[in-house]
């Protein structure tokens, strides 16, 4: 299994990746794209925040079981 630590640096990059692709192509940039191509990846950076969420408690929990 992954390491939670490891998942959690892995899903902060992949949301910053996310967000960068908003900031050059979203709604008030100069190059917007489709809608639904916004929407997706306003749909990915919620859902990996709601993972990073649940790593983050879980690492938690891992932590002060230990």
């Amino acid at each position: 299994m992954t390491d939670p630590a490891e998942m959690i640096a892995w899903l902060d990059r992949r949301i910053a990746s996310a967000m960068a692709w908003l900031d050059d192509h979203g709604k008030g940039s100069k190059r917007p794209r489709p809608q639904h191509e916004i929407e997706t990846k306003e749909y990915d950076i919620a859902r990996f925040e709601e993972i990073k969420a649940a790593y983050a408690k879980a690492l938690e929990r891992r932590e002060s079981a230990a």
